[in-house]
């Protein structure tokens, strides 16, 4: 089955942001690949070389001196690397590696004068994804170097020691500590810092601005530790605690536990709660129970989602209230190529504004729109050979207006699967009373076209053209070429 279909196209910045699996320079990987391949290896070590290299152009819009009927889009022309090395067994009979993922990028839509005038904009830069060395050995397993770490708090990256032992008995403990990957560090990006906050202050300090932020060139030192059990019954489940320090201070501080049940088809079940510690609040709050059976499957969930932030970040200032939500949602699997889906939700938003905003007296007027939003979704989806479709309907009220979404995917393989066609059409219907320019009608469509040239080498092309209130017509244009090579 080819990974490029017709789920696969979500916003293509995203994917290509969000890669954590590429490479880079094609060349460059082929010849590392040609030389360790020629020389004789001294032990059974498996080397692995995935390399993408994309050529993007595309446009964004500008904001500052602009107004919704003069409307200026900025262009970017951007070449963007990728190269991941990875060994296995570089001790014979042993597990212990290397992976890493390292990306280079040069947007020559954007000078360099240009970009330094901006706190975090870069017309070229590299960023080390990952990097660390990795032993197991039975139930234990430890990391050392640049590595993301993901569990039911966030997902977050760090340089430092991950340790973790897991019993025959299926209880279990792992702990870790480092530094918080800061976009001020070396090789490094602010992708997986919490949003709100300046990556540096440094230009302000250099030109003596009053308020400048000493602190956000600060190492931010981060340790946590979890208590794990599994596979008891059907049980398994975890319980954590993370904090991290800045400039000497408490700038996060959370715990969670999870806890859930499953085994097979039947019932299975997931509850789990974050509280950040600092303002003794559920970060999010989880219960999900779901029936699977061969034909159908029934699910409901209750969720409540508050955003976190860094002790300093500036969206403190406006507002912070949770979103609580609830689903219902059916799916059903008949005998044959068709498959369907039907889905109810609800969303209340909870209103804590700052009072010294004009937004917080229009929110608490009577005319005020509601703050609940209700709706519901339906899906199907087909699979017929190399014929995949997709169609998605939804329709919510309330809270942030009247939206209709129309979502539909399609795609065929060609050539023994060696050629891969896939579009994406999106219409959607927003009128926002609290926003007068999310008002309107807004069209997408995609294109993505693969070709695999050997077993180790694919190049794809991807088209996509946007029309809608915000920036009337906007096209992007991405070109991938991707390597792998195992040696």
């Amino acid at each position: 089955m080819s990974p490029y279909n017709a789920a696969t196209l979500m916003s293509f910045l995203d994917r290509a942001q969000s890669s954590m699996r590429g490479a880079a320079p094609a060349l460059w990987a082929l010849g590392l690949a040609v030389a360790l391949g020629a020389a004789e290896p001294a032990w059974a070590a498996a080397v692995q070389i995935e390399a993408r290299t994309e050529a993007q152009a595309y446009q964004i819009r500008a904001w500052r001196g602009t107004t919704p009927d003069d409307v200026v889009l900025l262009p970017r022309r951007r070449i963007v690397q990728y190269l991941g090395l990875n060994a296995f067994e570089l001790v014979t009979g042993q597990d212990l590696g290397f992976e890493s993922s390292l990306r280079v990028f040069a947007d020559f839509g954007l000078p360099r004068g240009e970009a330094e005038k901006i706190d975090g904009l870069r017309s070229e830069d590299a960023d080390l994804q990952y990097a660390y060395a990795r032993y197991a050995n039975g139930g234990f397993e430890g990391r050392l170097g640049r590595q993301l770490y993901t569990d039911s708090m966030d997902i977050m990256a760090f340089d430092g020691l991950r340790l973790r032992y897991m019993s025959r008995f299926g209880v279990g403990v792992e702990a870790y500590g480092g530094l918080w990957v800061k976009g001020s560090g070396f090789l490094s990006s602010s992708a997986y810092q919490p949003d709100g906050t300046r990556e540096s202050d440094s230009r302000r300090l250099e030109q003596g601005v009053v308020g400048a932020d000493e602190s956000l060139n600060a190492i931010q030192p981060v340790y946590g530790a979890k208590l794990l059990f599994g596979s008891l019954k059907g049980f398994s489940g975890s319980l954590g605690y993370r904090k991290s320090l800045l400039d000497g201070k408490t700038d996060l501080e959370r715990a969670a536990l999870e806890l859930r049940y499953g085994r097979g088809l039947g019932v299975n079940a997931v509850a789990g709660v974050d509280l950040d510690l600092l303002q003794l609040t559920p970060a999010q709050a989880r219960i999900e129970v779901r029936l699977d059976r061969e034909l159908f499957a029934v699910s409901a969930q209750a969720l409540r989602f508050t955003p976190v932030f860094s002790t300093n970040s500036i969206w403190y200032y406006f507002a912070f209230a949770p979103r609580d939500e609830v689903r219902a949602r059916a799916d059903f699997y008949p005998v044959g190529p068709l498959r369907f889906y039907v889905q109810a939700l609800g969303s209340l938003y909870h209103t804590n504004i700052n009072e010294n905003l004009g937004l917080a007296n229009f929110v608490d007027s009577e005319d005020a729109p509601s703050s609940t939003n209700v709706g519901g979704s339906v899906g199907t989806s087909l699979r017929r050979g190399s014929l995949r479709s997709a169609l998605d309907v939804t329709y919510r009220t309330g809270f942030g207006g009247n939206q209709l979404w129309v979502d539909l995917t399609g795609g065929y393989s060609f050539d023994a699967n060696l050629l891969d066609l896939d579009a994406r059409l999106s219409v959607a219907h927003v009128d926002d009373e609290f926003n007068p320019q999310l008002r309107g009608n807004f069209f997408g469509a995609q294109l993505w076209a693969s070709r695999m040239l050997t077993p180790a080498a694919r190049v794809s092309l991807v088209l996509e053209q946007n029309v809608n209130p915000f920036t009337r017509s906007d096209t992007k244009a991405f070109f991938l070429f991707d390597l792998k090579a195992n040696l």
